[in-house]
């Protein structure tokens, strides 16, 4: 018996040994260009953003994540942990008792909050996608500071199957404007380097507003000149107590307005802000649903509808915001 307990012994050890010599410490640039270096596989992470929360799920790293941020909803049992942080605000006391050994954060949670965790000592890899690729990149990331490349590289595979067969989807014809408006006092766009910039050209249609960098702002007469032939608006933030769409509603009621093609026609449609403001796993189904809501006489899948209130609408808001105050300050310092 003695030597049977051994040898299981022996056995455990030696398969922790292997499981070790698979890590060794990796160097990882994110995308605020910081560069990080991870000693040991983390067993404690932290998520300060709602597309890293989906991709460690989708990276079956639930069970080493112990916080998450309040708009943290997808999955269902990403709800099940701790909250340390809103979107610019974060309770440094509640993830300093959760001592994680990984905190993945976004530009949108502020470079003094970052500068902060990293003072206390904290690994932070700041992941910040505005693209497909961007998205990729967190994944491929993510995978290399969790010993999960293999896993990460085979969801990228699987997402990139879906993008193909979704861009089989689209009908050959005149290409259709698209704007995606997230405010109408003022007209708050999504221009080119965004996601949304990047689902409307994959979608076979073009930016309505492409001389907009980022997020920005665009005045009525603009609107009304550029004439889109779609608009798109978000769900969540703008969801009245029964649940309709209040920013579609001022569009399509609103007699400035009434000469738009996209009113006109009924054309406005609104998407789960969840999905289409997310650089997580679920951005192939973003596409999927505006491929459906663009070409709706060819679509299997019914049109886009709003979902539960997320990191949407809001966060796109504080982002444009973010975006403008980077822009300025680029060109006040060359």
């Amino acid at each position: 018996m003695k030597r049977l307990l051994l040898s299981l012994l022996l056995l455990v050890l030696l398969c922790g040994s292997a499981a070790a010599a698979g890590w060794s410490p990796v160097t990882i640039t994110d995308d605020s260009g910081y560069t990080s270096e991870i000693s040991a596989v983390p067993e404690t992470i932290v998520s300060l953003g709602p597309s890293n929360t989906e991709i460690l799920f989708a990276l079956d790293l639930d069970d080493k994540v112990a916080g998450v941020t309040e708009y943290c909803n997808y999955p269902e049992a990403a709800k099940t942990k701790s909250i340390v942080s809103g979107v610019s605000s974060i309770n440094v006391e509640k993830i300093v008792a959760l001592n994680p050994d990984l905190i993945l954060a976004n530009a949108i949670n502020g470079e003094d909050n970052i500068a902060h965790l990293r003072k206390l000592g904290y690994t932070v890899l700041v992941l910040n996608p505005d693209s497909v690729e961007g998205t990729f990149s967190s994944m491929r990331r993510i995978g290399n500071a969790t010993n999960t490349s293999a896993a990460a590289e085979s969801l990228i595979d699987s997402m990139q199957q879906r993008l193909d067969a979704a861009a089989e989807k689209i009908t050959a014809g005149e290409k259709l404007t698209v704007t995606h408006l997230m405010s109408s006092d003022p007209y708050w766009v999504s221009g080119v380097h965004t996601f949304q910039n990047e689902l409307i050209m994959r979608a076979g249609g073009e930016n309505a507003f492409p001389e907009v960098d980022g997020w920005g702002i665009v005045n009525l007469e603009h609107l009304l000149i550029t004439d889109p032939d779609i608009i798109l608006v978000d769900s969540g933030a703008g969801m009245g107590e029964k649940g309709e769409n209040i920013l579609k509603k001022s569009i399509m009621t609103d007699p400035r307005l009434s000469s738009l093609s996209a009113v006109k026609n009924n054309r406005v449609y609104v998407m789960d802000s969840d999905i289409f403001d997310r650089g997580g796993p679920r951005i192939v189904d973003a596409l999927d649903d505006l491929i459906a809501v663009m070409y709706p006489a060819t679509s299997e899948e019914p049109a886009a509808t709003p979902q539960a209130s997320g990191f949407g609408a809001g966060v796109l808001l504080t982002a444009a915001v973010f975006g403008l105050v980077v822009l300025r300050r680029e060109k006040l310092c060359p």
